[in-house]
């Protein structure tokens, strides 16, 4: 009971502040698929934990590509290091004759190609972003009324709204200059 607590609580505390999770639909998804042995898993995660833990900065511009794919040169000794721990992992077990070293190079460029296909998608969602503010501004500016908007009215118009509340004014007014007179007597 108390793990499904703990696994509902972050959904419960979205939910008190007005925030629940929202699920983004791709609806052009790209998948990438990249399988290798188990073995070498480690010395893989330690090349991606290279190129993920790079700085980016966010310059208002598309250009997460371009920053992503300047992650892969500066990673390159990670990655280099990581392809001959790999070749010697897979060496010593003697279970994977058939991968060479071109192989798990093949991998690593791999890896290399995916993190640079995540910085286009980034691009692509920034000017997605771009491209439907520009839309939203456009149809606003199209609709939006121009110059001063007067409300005009003949002469008749303005005479009833005189008339009708003409009588309550005079009212109000009685009432007031009543209410200071009781005050001026009471003093």
């Amino acid at each position: 009971m108390t793990s499904l607590i703990l696994l509902l609580a972050p959904l419960f505390t979205l939910q008190g502040v007005g925030e629940a999770p929202t699920a983004i639909e791709n609806d052009a998804p790209e998948t990438w698929t990249l399988e290798y042995p188990r073995l070498i898993q480690p010395y893989v995660a330690d090349y991606r934990r290279c190129l993920t833990g790079q700085m980016h900065r966010v310059t208002g511009e598309a250009n997460f590509e371009m920053q992503h794919r300047a992650d892969v040169p500066h990673c390159e000794e990670v990655s280099r290091k990581a392809q001959a721990s790999a070749n010697a992992a897979l060496a010593r077990s003697g279970n994977f004759p058939g991968y060479t070293e071109a192989d798990v190079r093949e991998i690593f460029e791999h890896v290399g190609r995916i993190h640079i296909a995540r910085g286009a998608d980034l691009d692509q969602q920034f000017t997605f972003f771009v491209r439907r503010r520009q839309a939203a501004r456009d149809e606003f500016e199209a609709n939006r009324p121009r110059g001063l908007v007067l409300e005009l009215h003949d002469a008749s118009v303005v005479k009833a709204r005189t008339d009708a509340t003409a009588a309550a004014a005079v009212a109000a007014r009685t009432a007031y200059e009543q209410e200071m007179e009781q005050i001026r007597v009471e003093n």
